[in-house]
């Protein structure tokens, strides 16, 4: 890398302060650990003299890369929409010739190739780091500059539909947060109905399912995704061989992790099947959805009242199981009402789940890209 380079040069020793409007400051932890963009939701401006720094300002495909910590190798490659960006010590800029294109550079740095130089070079006695002159010796194959520009703009693309996607997700939850506010205090309500909520038990709305059977598929609850199939999970089966003892979830049961209620490790199922003996599963009663407390059960307010309501001296040790949750009041609306906003949320989490599944969809695609192209 060192022969297609004017220059490495390190950033700024100066502390972050409140950002100023104009002058952003990038750190470390300011680039996104998985799409190199630079993060905007906490910005600052370095606590310098702006007159006498302008060799720290970056310039249109300035390449950036972390030196030292747990994030060393991390890369970023900055363009003008970002705004005026000052980069800090801990980074090093390297500003590429302009008979090589910085962008195909940059997607250099998502190989295996690359992460294998950086696990291997970063070692050392104490903190891992790379220098300059270790990132100068990164050995990259170059086609012709018209080739690169095109790999270099195939992957700018694919990186530009995954941010989009990205930031429809973000929106998104954002959106479904704010009507979820709005719609649980009964600020909002959909029209035809009026009718004031009432605050009733769990005890009266639902009723803990006894059934226990070693056949039928197994579920995990996840904080997450709710309640899934174990066998969707990336992880190993710790399930016991004799499942005699296993309880039976039916649809629209509510299955819960009854250490973890007050984390949101709940969920409503779409699926039969068995869990393990710790989980606590609750079947709804006549004119109760179960999607709509599924819904309840997961916001701050429930969260922090199932915290409450949980036994146990530490929080590794609390536990909430039937009889205590049993008796937590919740607010409800009448069965139709219940229904149309279980309906409405579950527009948005089909929408978010499809988003979600694109983004997926793209990584997979140019990582996929990535191992046929730079070989």
């Amino acid at each position: 890398m060192g022969e297609l380079t004017n220059s490495f040069e390190y950033g700024l020793n100066a502390s972050a302060k409140k950002f100023d409007g104009i002058h952003k400051y990038i750190r470390i932890t300011d680039i996104d650990d998985s799409s190199r963009k630079f993060n905007s939701d906490s910005i600052t401006s370095p606590d310098i003299n702006f007159s006498s720094a302008d060799n720290y300002e970056l310039k249109q495909n300035d390449l950036l890369f972390a030196r030292t910590g747990a994030s060393v190798g991390k890369s970023y490659i900055y363009t003008e929409s970002d705004g005026l960006v000052y980069y800090a010590g801990f980074l090093i800029r390297v500003r590429i010739k302009p008979e090589f294109d910085s962008n195909f550079v940059f997607q250099n740095t998502f190989t295996s190739s690359y992460e294998n130089f950086i696990r291997i070079t970063s070692q050392r006695s104490g903190q891992p780091g790379v220098n300059s002159k270790e990132y100068a010796s990164f050995e990259i194959s170059i086609p012709s500059l018209e080739e690169q520009q095109m790999i270099g703009s195939l992957f700018k693309q694919l990186d530009n539909l995954t941010a989009q996607n990205e930031r429809k997700i973000d929106l998104l939850k954002q959106l479904k947060q704010a009507y979820l506010q709005k719609i649980f205090s009964q600020e909002l309500r959909f029209a035809g109905f009026n009718d004031d909520w009432e605050e009733r038990k769990i005890v009266d709305l639902f009723e803990e399912r006894s059934e226990r059977s070693p056949h039928g598929q197994m579920i995990s609850i996840t904080m997450g995704s709710g309640v899934v199939l174990a066998s969707s999970l990336d992880r190993k089966d710790n399930s016991s061989f004799d499942k005699s003892n296993y309880k039976v979830v039916r649809k629209n049961d509510i299955a819960y992790n009854s250490m973890r209620m007050w984390q949101g490790a709940s969920g409503v199922s779409p699926y039969n099947g068995i869990v393990s003996p710790a989980y606590t599963i609750i079947t709804p009663k006549d004119n109760v959805d179960s999607g709509f407390f599924a819904i309840q059960f997961k916001m701050a307010k429930s969260l922090k009242t199932f915290q409450k309501y949980s036994q146990g001296l530490t929080s590794d040790t609390w536990n909430l199981k039937y009889p205590a949750l049993s008796s937590i009041p919740m607010i409800t609306p009448n069965f139709t009402e219940q229904k149309k906003i279980n309906h409405f949320f579950g527009i948005f989490d089909d929408l978010i789940d499809k988003y979600e599944k694109k983004v997926l969809l793209l990584k997979r695609k140019k990582r996929s890209y990535l191992q046929k192209m730079f070989v």
